[in-house]
């Protein structure tokens, strides 16, 4: 942990310099990623987590590490107590727990590319140079990144249409900062990066004359479509005006009319026809690759943790039109388990108990996330009541049928009602949105205790509740599945793309009802392919 001290002595001369007496450092880069290059991990050189989220909060004589639920285990073991507190950003934020740590009329310094609009505060100081690069020996490079085309037979629908689109919902020249929209709208994917397939860029639209301006120092010379669109180096960004719509999540370095989301945000998230149909492609061959290796795992004795998530990608890699991981896997035997976004390590499976398994591919044609909690030899009965327990609240979800209007949180609500009528709930979200062949985490819609956004038909969600006994096991379900019109009118209802069967071995009959059996059997007849 010298490194760690070190590091921290280092950073705190910085802060004296610019005159600030808190610091900031959120785990994402300026495009709010999830996943980073090695060049963007600052977080994890200051702290030693590895996260997807997160923030460091250093002042001058503390320093705290701020996670959500999911890290609860690996701050234990990767992050040292004696240099960091560890706190959840879920109860206080950054901003306040620096305000109640420095004297009352200190200074918070932020880095004005790495932190969004609605985190700005009245005593911040916005220091343009990055205090961790200025610290950071040996920083690894920023990569080269090259873009290549996403043919229109998997679109669905060409950037000049896309355009109109998204045109309709503008008032005035607006800014299109997170990737995943930037490489949505352009018909372009990059591939270095198979995790964040977005465009890393900006790009400025104005409705009037549907023309867009990108500033991206990717190669997009396969960009061939005949829209109004033209490329222009990322430094020249900060030569922009700044009447322009910003979205809240783009960086507080620029300034303008805040809006809330940006204009590509719910038509991306709205799967056309075409993408539609790619997914369920797409999902058929991602499952079969899935049951491919749990049948290996089942057959196959003295194997880790790490050959299990070496084998799902090989397993994929042999499906037609796939491009690589939407996430690094997590494999987690027993006591692993419980680590909601652990690594694979080299434990052996071996004995008895749980093996949950959270991993998902890219295709040309769409994106997969699944989550399977396997048994190995004979689990408990702790284990088989909990797993019953998680695969009612899936059903719960998978079975809801909902009025257009109805937002995730009460669907949240819906899902847990099986666990808390048992005393038990999960630290995570009930269910995400997904990309097509982009983010396999994408906005705006989600299924949680804070998800605002109704949901809508053409909508990509995933279906992943869980139970976690901490130093014991992990249990995990999730299925995607697209929002689809219901026969009544005016209700919505879910269509589960994915086809996986559950563990029969886990499974307490007695504890479902006759409809869950139902669904549980016609499920596990769509397997059958």
């Amino acid at each position: 942990m010298l490194d760690h001290t070190t590091r921290l002595q280092a950073l705190r001369q910085e802060m004296a310099r610019h005159d600030i007496d808190a610091y900031i450092i959120p785990q994402t880069d300026e495009w709010q990623a999830e996943s980073l290059f090695p060049c963007d991990e600052r977080l994890h050189y200051i702290c030693g987590l590895r996260a997807s989220a997160g923030y460091v909060v250093v002042t001058q004589d503390k320093a705290v590490v701020l996670i959500d639920g999911r890290y609860t285990v690996q701050a234990k073991e990767q992050v040292d107590p004696d240099l960091f507190e560890t706190v959840y950003y879920t109860e206080i934020s950054p901003a306040k727990w620096a305000e109640q740590n420095i004297k009352k009329d200190g200074i918070m310094g932020l880095n004005p590319w790495l932190h969004t609009h609605g985190e700005l505060n009245q005593n911040v100081k916005l220091i343009e140079e990055n205090l961790i690069d200025a610290i950071w020996s040996n920083r690894p490079p920023s990569p080269a990144l090259i873009a290549i085309a996403h043919d229109i037979q998997f679109s669905g629908k060409t950037t000049v249409e896309k355009i109109d689109l998204i045109a309709e919902n503008c008032t005035g020249k607006t800014l299109i900062s997170a990737p995943d929209s930037l490489a949505w709208l352009l018909n372009l994917r990059v591939l270095e990066n198979t995790n964040a397939p977005g465009l890393r860029g900006y790009g400025v639209f104005n409705p009037a004359n549907k023309t867009l301006a990108v500033y991206t120092d990717v190669d997009c010379t396969s960009f061939k479509e005949s829209a109004n669109v033209a490329f222009h180096p990322l430094n020249e960004i900060k030569n922009i005006g700044n009447a322009l719509n910003i979205p809240k999540s783009a960086p507080s370095w620029f300034t303008g009319n805040v809006i809330e989301i940006d204009p590509c945000a719910l038509p991306k998230a709205c799967k056309n026809n075409i993408e539609q149909k790619g997914i369920r492609s797409s999902q058929k061959r991602d499952s079969s690759a899935m049951i491919e290796t749990i049948q290996w795992i089942k057959t196959t004795s003295d194997i880790t943790e790490k050959e299990i998530a070496k084998k799902l990608t090989e397993n994929r890699s042999k499906q037609n039109l796939f491009r690589g991981e939407s996430f690094p896997p997590i494999v987690g035997w027993n006591a692993n388990g419980a680590k909601i976004h652990g690594t694979p390590s080299d434990t052996k499976i071996k004995g008895h108990g749980l093996l949950l398994i959270d991993s998902g591919g890219q295709y040309d044609d769409g994106t997969t996330d699944i989550t399977r909690t396997i048994a190995i030899g004979t689990p408990s009965d702790d284990m088989r009541e909990k797993y019953t327990l998680v695969l009612k609240a899936h059903i719960a979800l998978a079975t809801a049928v909902f009025p257009i209007g109805t937002t995730g949180i009460q669907l949240d609500a819906i899902t847990r009602a099986p666990l808390w009528a048992a005393g038990l709930n999960f630290a995570h979200g009930t269910g995400h949105g997904v990309g097509h062949f982009l983010n396999v985490h994408e906005g705006p819609c989600n299924i949680s205790p804070k998800a605002t956004i109704p949901l809508q038909a053409g909508m990509f969600l995933s279906n992943e509740p869980g139970y976690y006994k901490e130093d014991d096991f992990g249990i995990r379900l999730e299925n995607l599945m697209l929002v689809q019109p219901h026969e009544n009118d005016g209700f919505l209802c879910f269509e589960t793309v994915t086809h996986v069967p559950f563990e029969d071995d886990c499974i307490i009959d007695d504890m479902l009802s006759a409809k869950e059996k139902e669904w549980l059997e016609n499920d596990h007849s769509s397997c059958d392919f």
